[in-house]
């Protein structure tokens, strides 16, 4: 419940707040990175992309992933909603990959050196690293350091916000590289190469959903999940499908949340008073966002794996208009998306059907060693495979008043691997030194504080404190410790286990 109260204190006053964004040249002083090498000459090529970034974009990453703030104090800074940080937060990623790409750009061992143009420091090459999707943090995978996209601000999961702000933090200190292809020499021209032959794909629960696929999985789903939230937040209302005068679908909510994901450029694209497959809205088909792909699907495919459960007790309950409210068994109980199949027309008004009546429909996962879904609460998990059909049922039902077992007990168990144990070790590193900037700051706070007492008093034109802001920081780091709490006992249980055997 707390935090809950927190997301909805953090949404008003980013409201309340509508100032407009601040000048990124105020923002980019981070100091450059010295570097023992000249820079390549596509560097330039590289910088100018950066540079044609709209503000829009440009802004929320700096703030973000290199300033160190969370989605909701980036909307506090900006006056931007939570769901406009963190959409254009991805579509910042999605804009530079894009233009970087047919650039030939890739990984290589050389340093850039000074960029031109305005944007310049170590800002400049972290965002290239960040969009080139290298490694941004020494010691951590990308697959790691790409969490920050899809986490949540605000939400019941405080401590994956955590996270994805010690990753932000600590992204200014690491070594950003990039370079052309070879070695630092032009690369003579060649001939095309005949295009090769896609190796086939494995079946439907067939495939092993690795760690980079499931934080792949888990960005996609809590960018829905937050795409639906914001949603909520404008409609008063859960997402749904876009029906016609008489009730009948037209479109699926995927369209309908369109504009939350940073598309509304899409959205607006499509004739909401024509079906999906009518002339017009069946070209748009082809123009799928990312966010609505597994990863695995080929390249011109129109279909998508994310789906809602639609009937009776479920979030997608055909002809209803819900509200959080409705949602009595909890947010965090109840399941928004799955990733499962079989796959549709991302725009077809069609989704997984659900009867509390009947059993449980079995569901064709992309992956046999786990089922990936997103809960009502923004977060997202990778249940155990052969999870018991009447527990997922109860998940799917939002009012069924039924326990529900504990979340590690639904969760898949994965095979504990050296590199997964490096990558814990840096993240934990990195945590305690965040917690200590942390820390740092508060104390400075309460010095502050303890001066204004001794020179304010009586009438003075100052504003008064941001009490609502302070009690929110309270909440929210309350939650972050009763988090770590939980997390430091999973460790010494796991730790103990491994000590046995």
């Amino acid at each position: 419940m707390a935090y809950r109260v927190a997301r909805r204190v953090a949404v008003r006053l980013a409201r309340q707040r509508a100032r407009r964004p601040a000048n990124s040249a105020d923002l980019d002083r981070v100091p450059a990175v010295v570097v023992d090498r000249p820079a390549a000459d596509e560097a330039a090529a590289v910088w100018a992309e950066v540079d044609r970034l709209p503000e829009r974009y440009r802004v929320p990453v700096l703030l973000c992933f290199f300033e160190g703030l969370t989605h909701a104090e980036a909307a506090r800074r900006t006056g931007w909603p939570v769901g406009t940080v963190a959409g254009r937060l991805a579509r910042a990623k999605d804009l530079l990959a894009r233009r970087l790409t047919p650039k030939g750009m890739g990984v290589a061992g050389a340093a850039l050196g000074a960029p031109a143009g305005r944007f310049v420091g170590g800002t400049a090459r972290a965002a290239v690293a960040f969009a080139a999707r290298l490694p941004v943090v020494p010691g951590v995978d990308p697959s790691v350091a790409r969490l920050p996209e899809g986490a949540l601000a605000m939400t019941a999961v405080p401590m994956k916000l955590a996270t994805a702000a010690v990753l932000a933090c600590a992204a200014t200190a690491g070594v950003w590289a990039l370079s052309p292809a070879g070695p630092g020499e032009p690369q003579p021209a060649a001939r095309p190469a005949p295009a090769p032959v896609p190796p086939a794909q494995p079946a439907d629960g067939e495939r092993v959903a690795d760690g980079a696929q499931r934080v792949q999985s888990i960005k996609n789903l809590r960018l829905l999940i937050l795409a639906m939230l914001s949603y909520h937040d404008t409609k008063m209302h859960l997402p749904r499908d876009v029906v016609d005068v008489k009730g009948k679908a037209l479109l699926s909510w995927r369209v309908a949340v369109l504009p939350y994901l940073e598309e509304e450029k899409l959205y607006k694209q499509f004739k909401l008073d024509e079906p999906w497959d009518s002339e017009h809205n069946k070209k748009l088909l082809a123009k799928m966002p990312d966010v609505f792909r597994v990863g695995f699907e080929p390249k011109d495919s129109v279909k998508t794996y994310y789906q809602g459960f639609a009937g009776k007790g479920a979030a997608f309950e055909p002809g209803a208009r819900l509200m959080g409210v409705d949602v009595t068994d909890g947010t965090s109980n109840t399941i928004g998306i799955v990733e499962a199949g079989p796959p549709v027309e991302w725009t077809k008004p069609a989704d997984l059907p659900f009867d509390p009546n009947k059993p449980f429909p079995k569901l064709a996962r992309p992956f046999k060693n786990t089922l990936m879904v997103g809960m009502l609460d923004g977060s997202a998990l990778a249940l155990d495979p052969d999870l018991d059909a009447d527990v997922l049922k109860n998940l799917v039902g939002r009012a069924d008043g039924l326990v529900t077992p504990e979340r590690k007990k639904l969760e898949a168990k994965f095979a504990l691997s050296n590199e997964d144990v490096k990558m814990a070790r840096d993240l934990l590193a990195m945590s305690e030194k965040a917690a200590g900037r942390i820390a740092a700051e508060l104390r400075e706070q309460q010095k502050l504080v303890a001066e204004l007492e001794k020179r304010v008093g009586g009438d003075n034109p100052l504003r008064a404190l941001d009490f609502a802001r302070l009690a929110n920081d309270v909440i929210v780091l309350e939650g972050v410790l009763q988090d770590l709490q939980k997390q430091t006992e999973g460790l010494r249980e796991l730790a103990e286990a491994a000590g046995k055997k």
